[in-house]
């Protein structure tokens, strides 16, 4: 468990406003980043202070046994260059970043073999090295949008702008195009809402007076 006075940081809007009621009772700053690697470095580097950097967000699931709604810590990251450990919070699981959405089953099982990891996310390997740069502590605590079995609309990560909130004109043409895409859509809001709900709580108890008692199997 660690004390430090942390700085949130999530990369879509919708993320962070399922944690943004707790980080104003706690009086942490909370920030949106937008989605990817170059986004949450940028983030990073205009972050102030000594504190721990705390990546928040949702992720998808590479291997059955991670179940979608529910949140764990990341102790370590995957990267081209070596396994990365959180010096914050460990006992957690492994994370892969990715450059692009990981759509299908197969090609989750495929990173998941590669890697070792079992969630994947598009910001964590570029905010270790950028947290890590700057000399700052870092944790991750990741929700679960999407299992195994999910497919995420092509294209989707182009959907939100880079302050990460959801291009309305640019997701209507899309779905316009692909109707098929609207339901598994709305399915991955809910998915992220009740993630998100349990990433609030892992992080309230990592970072404020209580012990860190994870569920879900973390």
């Amino acid at each position: 468990m660690h004390r430090s006075h942390p700085t949130i940081l999530c990369p879509l809007n919708m993320e962070a406003a399922r944690v943004r009621s707790l980080a104003r009772r706690r009086g942490w700053p909370l920030l949106t980043t937008g989605i990817g690697g170059t986004a949450i470095a940028r983030a990073v580097g205009g972050v102030e202070g000594a504190g721990p950097l705390v990546l928040a967000g949702v992720a998808g699931a590479l291997v059955p046994e991670v179940c979608s709604g529910t949140a764990h810590v990341v102790s370590e990251v995957f990267t081209d260059e070596g396994i990365r450990v959180s010096g914050v919070l460990h006992g957690g699981i492994r994370v892969t970043g990715a450059e692009a959405v990981v759509a299908t089953p197969a090609d989750k099982a495929a990173l998941a073999e590669r890697t070792g990891a079992q969630i994947v996310d598009m910001e964590s390997h570029a905010f270790v090295e950028a947290a890590e740069q700057a000399g700052r502590p870092w944790a991750i605590v990741r929700g679960v949008s999407d299992g195994v079995e999910h497919h995420l609309p092509a294209g989707c990560d182009g959907w939100f702008t880079q302050a990460g909130r959801l291009r309305p004109f640019v997701t209507a043409r899309a779905l316009a195009r692909r109707p098929g895409d609207i339901l598994p859509l709305m399915a991955f809001g809910r998915r992220t809402r009740v993630a998100m709900q349990e990433v609030a709580r892992l992080l309230d108890a990592a970072f404020s007076a209580g012990p860190l008692a994870p569920r879900n199997g973390d």
